[in-house]
């Protein structure tokens, strides 16, 4: 890609995870705790924007790439846990969280994450498939979460006119489904594509908006 035209394509994907932080400063004022949806949803989009300020300024002037994965794909994998935390406390919110624990799992996330650059050998596949393991277990309660809560209140599309239910059905669709056209991209063409795998999450990020310009009220 030419210098110039790779410079404002840069410029135009840098707005995409800027909003995202600002949003999430958005939910984070309608708070009133960590254990609150707004908390945890923004919090989704602060991961999911920081994500895409590392994979675009970090990851494609690198290159790095281990034993055929990209750190790109594998970043892609922490935003799960997050995910899982919000449909959580969005499908049981009664339901006592065990927030410390769920901590732990995402230091421990974030602490694989800088140790898989300078590992190598056995210990490298070690710490590889420990980091894919808790965020595919992270994913797969994301699911039955979701599954439950569509088979225990029958979701249908006459269901659909409640705000949650179309929420969190659409953000689950939208998050999985970028980190795997991200792994494809990452697969097929990892340094071409770094670029177009961020504008799937810019879908996550500007479908937030939607929702949240849906519901305010403009006087004439």
């Amino acid at each position: 890609m030419p210098p110039v035209i790779n410079d404002i394509t840069l410029a135009v994907l840098l707005v995409i995870p800027f909003h995202g932080i600002f949003l999430s400063l958005f939910f984070f004022a309608k708070t009133e705790s960590i254990l609150n949806p707004n908390f945890l949803l923004g919090l989704l989009l602060l991961v999911l924007s920081s994500l895409i300020l590392f994979q675009v300024l970090y990851v494609h002037d690198t290159c790095i790439f281990f034993t055929g994965y990209s750190y790109c794909l594998l970043s892609d994998l922490l935003i799960f846990p997050f995910l899982f935390l919000y449909n959580s406390i969005m499908i049981h919110p009664g339901r006592p969280q065990k927030i410390y624990v769920h901590l732990f799992a995402i230091a421990l996330n974030f602490c694989l994450m800088v140790l898989i650059p300078s590992s190598n050998g056995s210990i490298f596949w070690l710490i590889l498939t420990l980091f894919i393991i808790i965020n595919g277990l992270y994913l797969f309660g994301s699911v039955c979460l979701l599954l439950d809560f569509i088979k225990k209140n029958n979701v249908r599309l006459k269901h659909f006119h409640i705000s949650e239910t179309p929420g969190i059905i659409i953000l689950t669709l939208l998050v999985s489904g970028t980190v795997i056209i991200s792994i494809f991209f990452c697969l097929i063409c990892p340094v071409d594509a770094i670029h177009l795998a961020q504008v799937p999450k810019g879908l996550v990020i500007y479908y937030m908006y939607f929702r949240i310009l849906k519901d305010v009220y403009f006087p004439c």
